[in-house]
């Protein structure tokens, strides 16, 4: 196996690694703070600081990461410092505690991911390139599908073996994501830097100011909107699910695992799609299905009819994800690691925005107005928008 395989086959591992220990404890957080007493405002300020460190920071390393040309010094000091943020999670005692330590995870984030799909984007064949993004984050959704069956099964097991509440349980959890994050940074020495650090910045240098389509400014609105999904699953629809529809923690894990293994195989054939007929042409088939199903959220009150929109909601944004970076890479001019830490950064920014908002909802309308779900209605809004924005991605498409 040559060095870029090699690369792009560790980097894969560390997807599927991290979103193990990411998804043992993202459906865990809300309602162990919920318990200490947060708002679902604060709920939501929970995401929003996490991806607002994580929004900043990837831009900032990536455009560093273009600039010294060395890529993969960030994932070691990512992984390490995400292991021991795991540890002070086990002894966190009020809210404020936990809110701190989202936000220093978010920094951690940025460090890792955005320069892991950079990293993949270079290892890659361009006539692949959307298919090797798809593949690590498929990795990434497998990882959360397994994350959230293990969290269903390791909540009734502490349960048991220990004779402890569920509180005590999600403790126990902080403690088993740290471990898998510690295996992830041991895993990181195994990557191969293809590009010294000499010759990158000599290139930058004799680059010459790069001209963007007008397309890529689309995909970054875009990239916002369905950024707000991602946040709101993670925050307040936990609370509508366990809450409005007294859904258990162990099986709201299960739904989420539901979401991860149609994402799963939903990015497989968009992206092969993508690859063969265009980047743009697959970021409207899936970007058209977040909208309709957002929309319509709010109006459903019939659990199964819940979790099925849910599952085509997150399996469009996650879909998403892949192309609009292959699509940035593409239309964004030479400077990988900055457009990449950009979409990144524009859909943090809707995970930031989204969670707080959707908080501030979730308090305001504590009960339904006949059959429409106010306190959710935050996911028709985006709907809307998001549909709107097709037509202009759509309008700067023809007028190219």
């Amino acid at each position: 196996m040559d060095s870029r395989k090699k690369n792009i086959f560790i980097l894969i591992s560390l997807a599927f690694t991290g979103a193990v220990g990411m998804s043992l404890m993202r459906p865990v957080i809300p309602i162990f703070t919920r318990r200490m007493g947060a708002t679902g405002f604060e709920v939501g300020a929970l995401v929003s600081g996490f991806m607002l460190a994580r929004a900043v920071t990837a831009y900032i390393c990536g455009k560093f990461s273009d600039r010294i040309g060395k890529r993969k010094v960030f994932l070691p000091i990512g992984f390490f410092a995400y292991s021991i943020s795991c540890l002070f999670l086990f002894s966190s005692r009020n809210y404020f505690d936990v809110l701190i330590l989202s936000i220093l995870q978010g920094v951690f984030s940025g460090v890792i991911w955005p320069i892991a799909q950079v990293i993949t984007i270079e290892n890659s064949i361009s006539s692949f390139k959307t298919r090797s993004l798809s593949f690590y984050f498929a990795s990434g959704n497998a990882g959360m599908s397994v994350g959230n069956a293990l969290l269903g099964v390791a909540i009734i097991l502490i349960m048991f073996l220990f004779k402890s509440n569920e509180n005590y349980a999600f403790r126990i959890i902080f403690l088993l994501a740290g471990a898998i994050y510690l295996l992830g940074f041991f895993l990181t020495f195994t990557i191969a830097e293809m590009k010294g650090k000499r010759q990158a910045l000599q290139k930058v240098k004799e680059e010459k100011p790069f001209k963007v389509r007008s397309e890529f400014f689309a995909v970054l609105i875009l990239g916002f909107l369905i950024g707000i999904i991602p946040g709101l699953i993670r925050s307040i629809i936990v609370l509508y699910l366990n809450e409005r529809f007294l859904v258990p923690t162990k099986n709201i894990a299960f739904v989420l695992m539901a979401v991860n293994i149609s994402a799963l195989f939903s990015m497989l054939i968009f992206s092969y799609f993508s690859d063969k007929k265009g980047t743009i042409k697959g970021l409207f088939i899936v970007s058209l299905m977040t909208g309709i199903a957002a929309l319509f959220i709010p109006i459903i009150n019939n659990t199964l009819l819940l979790i099925i929109f849910l599952v085509i909601l997150g399996t469009g944004a996650r879909s998403f994800t892949p192309i609009s970076r292959s699509s940035v890479s593409e239309l964004g001019g030479k400077h990988l690691g900055q457009n990449i830490g950009l979409i990144n950064t524009v859909s943090n920014l809707g995970a930031v925005v989204g969670p707080l908002i959707g908080g501030f909802f979730y308090d305001l309308f504590p009960t339904p107005l006949l059959f429409i779900n106010l306190n959710v209605s935050i996911l028709s809004f985006v709907g809307i928008l998001i549909l709107l924005s097709l037509l202009l991605l759509l309008g700067t498409n023809r007028s190219r």
